[in-house]
């Protein structure tokens, strides 16, 4: 029987040792905050949908605001449309490194 490399006996002795350990104490912070309470339980999805309100803004009322920003990024795509380098960097570019 061929012996366990270095790096598995040290490995194993790590886990042992962490094994053996105490864990780490909560600050008082961390415990009064809530930190020890137990995961919520899990419930479907359609009963949190149906606990939901009506949305409260008509898309009637929601259309200026809508078109406006939609104005607004139009605006801002069309100075971003522009050219990305000036043109003496461009020139300079292109005579390349050792031009």
């Amino acid at each position: 029987m061929r012996p366990f490399p270095p790096s598995l006996c040290a490995l194993a002795a790590l886990v042992a040792l962490a094994a053996c350990a105490e864990r780490y104490p909560l600050s008082p912070e961390l415990v009064a905050s809530g930190a020890g309470t137990p995961y919520p339980r899990l419930v479907p999805a359609e009963q949190i949908v149906a606990q939901v309100p009506p949305a409260g803004v008509a898309p009637a009322e929601a259309a200026p605001a809508v078109t406006t920003r939609a104005e607004r990024l139009r605006a801002r795509a069309g100075r971003l449309r522009g050219p990305v380098l000036d043109a003496e960097t461009q020139t300079r570019m292109q005579r390349g490194v050792g031009g």
